[in-house]
């Protein structure tokens, strides 16, 4: 526990009056004596976990505009803020008072307490204020409503506090949700917030009071001696009194009194004694007093105590659960921590009283040592937890601005205490409560930063939970109004891009050659350039850009690209209006995929060497280059110098995508054959629009590199590694190399990701890549990761939603930001949990054209994604239903699980088998999908 020692000598400094004016309506003096203590509380919280005092600001210390804001107390939320710090330093705040805020359209800091690496603090005073971007607030200020009026994104309201604080309400609503409370008779002045109406809801009954009337009070002692008396009481010896709603809210405000059940008088003396202060809205509560869950049956070992005749008394013990649930920012309930309270089973249990520890832990002590039956009580109580917090925003979506504090301010996290009872032969979880601040509070951990021994379990924490929303909507908010140029349209799976913009508030500015493409009429302003395709003209294409820019007035805050042609475009004209992005010869260094290896192959900047990385391969542009590379390997042990490749090798378009013309060839007479194929085919960009031949089309060899397959998606800002996902690849369909399979996340050992993550990281380093959202193609070799190539610029296919959905990451936005110098800030760049696991199959029309007309129309796939039955991405239109030698996927179909990679592969197989899209041996799934085994 966190203690509060005797306040200071001094008083911490406070603000002249701000220009907006004090933000709060207590007197001045009362507000100081907060600061004090408030000050002293957070000085004696530092201490108790081995960090050092606050220190007044260093003139040097810097922070973004990302601020996140805490007002009140420092203990319910110290660990937030810690990570906070840890992650964007000086970027976390601690207000103590509310006149150190002041209020406009926005929420702004003009005084806080800054968290910074490695736990320090600092006092600090802004003079401009800062414009907060996330707030939340508890006791002693939690009831101020300091984001109404405003569109500050918050993580709760006083008026949700006041909403989610009643008991009788959140009852109601968990009742109606099938979500256990202790049986509870309300006795309600009406109207009360939602306006109950008197009747039962599972097990909570209302009565509306009306005073004043004996007859009145008659017929209320008649409804608690027939709830005393009810089936609904059966083994409870013990009743709970409290009151609920108005001036009631909290446990500080309204302790509960426990009485014996068959001592009515005392029970009516109590009631009616409370009756009469109540005002309209509030509530005395008459509940059974659940008892938790006995602990089993243990043998009993000799002890010291029984050979000194000095045994003490051994006392049932009791336990009950403290949950703590947050939003994530897909509206999806995740789990931060789940811990335990023990004591005496006999006395309540409350929260400043006992010390947390695990679940498992406790079971065990308490004698439950099946792990069959551990692991079921875990997951009943996350289902539960989770489920209570489903509640929260499923009422909160049907509220108004008003009714939830404002327009930014949602429930972004809960507290919910529960315990096991028995019900007959069944363990139930029953719901105490939702106290979000207590449980942050006295759960918080004693040492360290709160991220050490963090796992994705529901034991201890699940790492990144807590502060991921409050980042993530930080990083929207600062987002919200900004221009973005973005050049090339892309085709039909680029189609979320302008939705999810608009979702987003962003202005979109876009380029592209074709004048009725479909995006058009989805952005905010649109320049069609018919020629834009001929790339030997970008720096004429980044004139005309930019004189339209001008011509029209408009002032881009970012420019990116999502169309792999377009990359280098992309890159002049970032450089030409002194915008943030890769500088132009990075991009044509990681376009030209020869390029790449032979640049990797210089001087080592970095340990390892990306060097180590780079794989022997050439540039053909004629038969006479294949000849020399196919002599030059014949005396090269391990063809390691450049301009050697051995056979097998792959062949590929130098600046191709889509794995368009890529093939594998064994020999010279190979190679020189599929050469002149792709010469006669694949010439000019009409022959195969939007694969790059609009670079030309030489070709690449390279030497074939075996191992398993292996994306890594990166987000870097200003060079350092923001965030990184791992995927893996089944096996390709030879000789083409067309992709079968994917997995997500990575069935690798962790040392092995962490080994592919920094080969992409340090592969795109090497090419000077600092800036941006990357796809790089790996292979884990026995020797380590090997280089395919670099695509500079965000991953394709289904990449985007599989990490949105299970790491809660938007890759789209993380680009949009780093194009307008918006660092996304992660929780963790490498170690976020992944909220269950994907497997899918590509669907292609050489193998699957029967089926996609009928047992697996897109009509039919549409459909089933709707119902969750599949995740589906489209990436071709339906009238792209042809066959042809140099084909791409038609669409990908997956399957999530929540908890098992396995379960995940063979869920899908039996879907695409009813679907017909397993079709051995020509294209077996079972195959392709045991490669994940």
């Amino acid at each position: 526990m966190l203690s509060l020692s005797s306040l200071p000598s001094t008083v911490v400094p406070s603000l002249p009056s701000s220009p907006g004016g004090c933000a709060t309506g207590g007197p001045r003096a009362q507000s100081s004596r907060q600061e004090v203590a408030l000050f002293q509380t957070l000085q004696e919280a530092l201490r108790e976990i081995d960090l050092p005092e606050t220190q007044d600001l260093p003139q040097s210390m810097s922070h973004s505009e990302m601020c996140i804001c805490v007002l009140g107390s420092p203990l319910p939320y110290l660990s937030l803020l810690l990570e906070a710090g840890q992650r964007s330093p000086g970027d976390a705040l601690l207000c103590l008072c509310p006149s150190w805020l002041s209020r406009s359209s926005s929420l702004l800091v003009h005084k806080a307490v800054t968290f910074d690496l490695g736990g320090r603090t600092f006092l600090s005073n802004f003079n401009p204020p800062r414009r907060v971007t996330y707030f939340l607030s508890s006791d002693p200020w939690a009831k101020e409503e300091m984001t109404r009026e405003t569109d500050c994104p918050s993580g709760g309201s006083g008026a949700l506090g006041q909403f989610w604080g009643n008991v009788l309400t959140t009852r109601v609503l968990l009742q109606k949700a099938k979500i256990h409370c202790p049986p509870t008779l309300a006795l309600l002045l009406p109207p009360g917030q939602m306006r109950l109406e008197e009747g039962r809801t599972g097990g909570v009954e209302v009565v509306h009071l009306e005073m004043g009337a004996e007859e009145g009070m008659n017929s209320v002692r008649n409804k608690v001696d027939t709830f005393l008396e009810s089936e609904n009481m059966r083994g409870s010896e013990r009743v709970v009194l409290r009151c609920s709603g108005g001036r009631f809210v909290g446990e500080a405000t309204s302790p509960p009194i426990y009485l014996s059940r068959n001592s009515r008088d005392e029970v009516w003396a109590k009631v009616s004694y409370l009756l009469p202060k109540l005002l309209p809205g509030e509530a005395v509560l008459l509940e059974a007093y659940c008892s938790p869950l006995k602990p089993g049956p243990r043998v009993e070992d000799r002890t010291w105590e029984q050979y000194t005749d000095c045994r003490p008394q051994v006392p049932d013990l009791s336990f009950r659960l403290c949950a703590i649930v947050t939003r994530s920012p897909l509206d999806l309930p995740l789990l931060y921590k789940l811990v335990c309270r023990v004591g005496v089973s006999d006395d309540p249990l409350s929260h400043s009283h006992s010390l947390s520890q695990s679940l498992e832990t406790t079971l065990l002590e308490c004698g439950f040592t099946d792990p069959t039956m551990a692991k079921s009580l875990c997951r009943l109580a996350l289902d539960t937890a989770l489920s209570c917090l489903c509640v929260v925003m499923e009422t909160e979506s049907s509220m108004s601005a008003e009714q939830r504090g404002g327009a930014g301010a949602q429930t972004d996290m809960i507290g919910v205490d529960l315990l096991f009872t028995m019900d007959g032969s069944i363990i139930r979880p029953v719901i105490l409560g939702l106290h979000p601040s207590l449980c942050l509070h006295s759960s918080f951990q004693e040492r360290g930063m709160g991220m050490e021994g963090c796992n994705s379990g529901i034991e201890g924490w699940s790492r990144g939970t807590l502060l991921l929303t409050p980042l993530t909507r930080s990083q929207y908010y600062l987002m919200q109004g900004k221009t973005v140029l973005v050049v090339g349209a892309g085709g039909h799976s680029k189609k979320f891009i302008w939705k999810t913009a608009k979702q987003y508030k962003l202005k979109i500015l876009l380029v592209d050659s074709d004048p009725a493409h479909f995006a058009s009429q989805l952005v905010d302003h649109f320049l069609p350039l018919p020629d834009l395709p001929d790339h030997r003209r970008d720096d004429q294409h980044c004139s005309r850009i930019c004189d339209w820019l001008l011509s029209s007035s408009l002032r881009p805050d970012g420019c990116v690209c999502f169309w792999d042609e377009c990359v280098v475009l992309t890159s002049l004209v970032c450089d030409r209006l002194g915008l943030r992005g890769p500088p132009p010869e990075a991009i044509r260094i990681a376009k030209e995929k020869s390029r790449t290896h032979r640049h990797l192959l210089g001087p080592p900047l970095l340990s390892p060497s990306p060097s180590s990385y780079a794989v022997p391969c050439i540039h053909v542009e004629s038969t006479l280059d294949l000849e020399k590379a196919a002599s030059g390997g014949e005396g090269g042990p391990g063809g390691a110098s450049v301009g050697v490749v051995r056979f097998p090798a792959v062949m590929k378009l130098e600046y191709g995508a889509g794995a368009v013309g890529v093939r594998k060839v064994c020999s010279l007479e190979e190679s020189l054959a599929h050469f002149e194929r792709i010469g006669g085919d694949l010439r000019e960009e009409t022959d195969y629009p939007g694969i790059g031949l609009g670079w030309g089309n030489a070709m690449i060899l390279m030497e074939y590199v075996g191992g398993t397959e292996h994306d890594v998606d990166v987000v870097l800002f200003e060079g350092r590694l923001e965030g990184a996902f791992v995927s893996d690849n089944g096996p390709t369909r030879t000789p083409a190399f067309t992709e079968t399979a994917a997995q997500m996340p990575s069935g690798l050992a962790q040392d092995k990701r962490a080994q592919l993550i920094r080969a992409a990281h340090h592969a795109c380093l090497g090419c000077g890549l600092r800036d941006g959202v990357f796809n790089v193609e790996l292979k884990m070799t026995e020797v380590g990761p090997r280089l395919i190539e670099i695509n500079a610029r965000m991953g394709g296919f289904y990449l985007c939603d599989w990490i949105r959905q299970l790491y809660g990451v938007d890759l789209l936005m993380a680009a949009f930001m780093v194009s307008c110098g918006v660092r996304p800030c992660l929780p963790s760049a490498t170690a976020l949990p992944a909220r269950g696991h994907f497997a899918g199959v590509m669907v292609v029309v050489s193998r699957h054209l029967h089926a996609l007309r009928t047992t697996a129309s897109p009509e039919r796939l549409r459909g089933l994604h709707q119902e969750g039955a599949l995740w589906l991405n489209e990436l071709a239109e339906e009238d792209e239903l042809i066959s042809g030698e140099y084909e791409e996927p038609f669409c990908n179909v997956g399957v999530r699980d929540a908890h098992n990679a396995t379960n995940a592969r063979q869920r899908l197989l039996a879907l695409c088998q009813g679907l017909g899209l397993h079709c051995p041996p020509r294209y077996d799934l079972g195959y392709f999908l045991s490669h994940f085994n």
